[in-house]
This record gives C-alpha cells, structure tokens and sequence, in this order.
C-alpha cells in the first residue's frame, strides 16, 4: 500500500528535478536525431506536467490542468510558431481559425503523451530500477 502524504510525496524536489532533466534531454536529443517535433513538444509537455501535478497538483482539477494542459499548451505554441513562420503571411481570422483547431486537435495526442509517457517511465523502472518519473494514478 501507498502512503498519501503531502503532493511532494517522499521526494524532495531537487532530485525530482534532476530526473526531469533527465527526461527532458533525453526527449530533446530524441528529436534532434528524428526530427519529429511535434511528438517532442507533446512528450516535453507530459513530462513538465507530470513533475508539476506530482508536486504542486494538491487537488484533483490542479493535477488535471497540468497534465493535460502543459502537454497541450506545448503542442499550441509549436503550432503558433509554425504557423507565424509560413511564408506570405495570414490573415488575423485564418491564424486564429488554425489556432483554434490546432488546440481543438491535439487535445487527444496530448493526452496520450500523458499515458505512453507514465508507461516509459513504469517499463524503464522495472528495466533499470531507477524512476524517472513519478505520478500516483490512485491518489
């Protein structure tokens, strides 16, 4: 059985944040060798999410909006970028019209970043014994 203690658990947040940065430039160098961004951008959002919702999610809807939303927010902003690059420029109705729908569509892709992600960690856990990332799912 799991204790519940405090939202900082028995971790202290500097070695949480070494693990974080561990994942984080382990996703960063993921990208650098395939070049698929925008997977990138939803696995560093649910990572920053989960180290959030892990120490500062003290309730329910806290740990939802990090969870949800930094991946979301991060898949947003990659779009926004690619969208205020292309060439010939947009209008303001079409840029907030593809803004709109870019975070309309990646609601799903960035919930599943949460999961594949929280999996990541559990398969590497149970390879090395070292924990990257923590979450408690029942709490």
């Amino acid at each position: 059985m799991t204790s519940h203690n405090s939202p900082q658990s028995n971790q202290s947040i500097p070695a949480s944040l070494g693990r974080i940065c561990i994942v984080l430039l382990l996703t960063l160098i993921a990208g650098v060798l395939t070049g698929a961004w925008y997977p990138v951008a939803l696995f560093l959002g649910a990572a920053l999410g989960m180290f959030l919702a892990e120490h500062f999610g003290s309730t329910r809807t806290r740990e939802f909006l990090f969870l949800l939303g930094t991946p979301l927010l991060s898949a947003w902003l990659l779009l926004l970028i690619t969208i205020a690059q292309q060439r010939g420029g947009l209008s303001v109705s079409e840029f907030s019209l593809w803004s709109f729908l870019g975070l309309c569509t990646a609601i799903v892709p960035a919930a599943l970043a949460v999961v594949a992600l929280s999996i990541l960690s559990a398969i590497f856990f149970k390879i090395t014994g070292f924990r990257l990332l923590k979450f408690d799912w029942n709490r």
